[in-house]
């Protein structure tokens, strides 16, 4: 017999080694993947906010009316717990409840990030006929459930209508702002 026909397929030790070899690779990889993981959450959920503040500028501007954007209660009128749906509606009469119901996005809660409204307690925002904000500017503060995932943003609205966010870059739970204000993650 030919010995080199002999010798197809592999041996045990070859099985073996090639399988510790393919285990530490997936145990340096991992973490990896778990800090982009997070990374891609903090993102999706950034867009949510960013996407639905526009969604409500662009319906004030569009429909020549007031719009509103807060997370609702049972009886439809917003109150100040972001953690909850968040819903973009029109509110041509300023009194914190959809226009004939109509909503028009819903930003679903989120399983790993708290949500903090900074608007003077009313926990609602709204933009007038010319895209600005209608009333007080105000922000929200997107902080991770997992401290130590270091993906917190704090994202606000000027008076002019625009969104602009900033970010945790040394991942201490703390945000410290252009003009020196602090803001913290609970």
């Amino acid at each position: 017999m030919n010995p080199a026909k002999m010798s197809t397929g592999f041996t045990l030790v070859e099985l073996l080694v090639t399988l510790l070899l393919l285990s530490v690779a997936v145990s340096i990889a991992l973490p990896g993947f778990n800090q982009l993981a997070k990374s891609n959450q903090h993102s999706a959920i950034l867009n949510k906010y960013l996407g639905a503040f526009a969604i409500a500028r662009s319906h004030a501007v569009k429909s020549n009316t007031i719009a509103a954007i807060c997370p609702l209660d049972s009886s439809m009128k917003c109150h100040d717990n972001w953690n909850n749906p968040v819903s973009v509606f029109p509110d041509s009469d300023k009194d914190q409840k959809p226009d004939n119901n109509i909503i028009l996005r819903v930003v679903s809660a989120n399983e790993h990030f708290n949500i903090r409204s900074r608007m003077g307690g009313t926990g609602s925002l709204h933009f007038d006929r010319d895209g600005m904000v209608h009333g007080g500017a105000g922000s929200i503060v997107i902080c991770p459930k997992d401290p130590n995932s270091g993906h917190m943003t704090y994202l606000a609205i000027n008076l002019g209508g625009r969104a602009r966010y900033v970010t945790d870059k040394d991942n201490d739970g703390e945000i410290i702002l252009s003009w020196g204000g602090q803001i913290k993650c609970p």
